[in-house]
């Protein structure tokens, strides 16, 4: 089947925390990025939200996709919390806001591994980061 031929395999921990307010936006990187790649993955609505699953809860991610705007708990405040909490994984901060306003610099600044925007480049980008994490598979073992 081609579509199960497009998708990776991941080491059996990884799993991606995608954390982001807006229900469509949500869906729309879940069938564009996670589910196409055939990533496990969990959501939180909230910063506050992701603080609690990795550091409340121990829940284990290899990787974050923070949302910046969002209601309860911003991402910038969320990504310094999981610093502080020993939160070492990968997070990726995804942004409407443009490069250059003090919301932006200060996400950047918050212990992102890398920050995008929130356009088809920025999402190619993220894509292509979680793709890394991907496992080659020896022939006859699919």
């Amino acid at each position: 089947d081609r579509k199960k031929k497009a998708r990776l395999s991941f080491p059996p921990s990884f799993r991606v925390l995608h954390v982001e307010d807006d229900a469509i936006l949500r869906k729309t990187f879940e069938l564009r990025v996670l589910k196409k790649l055939g990533v496990p993955f969990d959501v939180a609505v909230n910063g506050a939200e992701a603080v609690r699953l990795i550091i409340d809860e121990k829940r284990e991610f290899a990787l974050v996709v923070m949302d910046n705007q969002m209601p309860v708990l911003v991402g910038a405040k969320a990504t310094r919390a999981l610093r502080e909490g020993g939160f070492g994984g990968v997070i990726i901060g995804m942004t409407g806001d443009p490069k250059g306003c003090s919301e932006r610099d200060e996400f950047e600044a918050s212990g992102l591994t890398e920050c995008v925007d929130k356009d088809t480049p920025g999402i190619q980008r993220v894509a292509q980061l979680i793709s890394s994490f991907a496992v080659d598979e020896k022939p006859g073992t699919s």
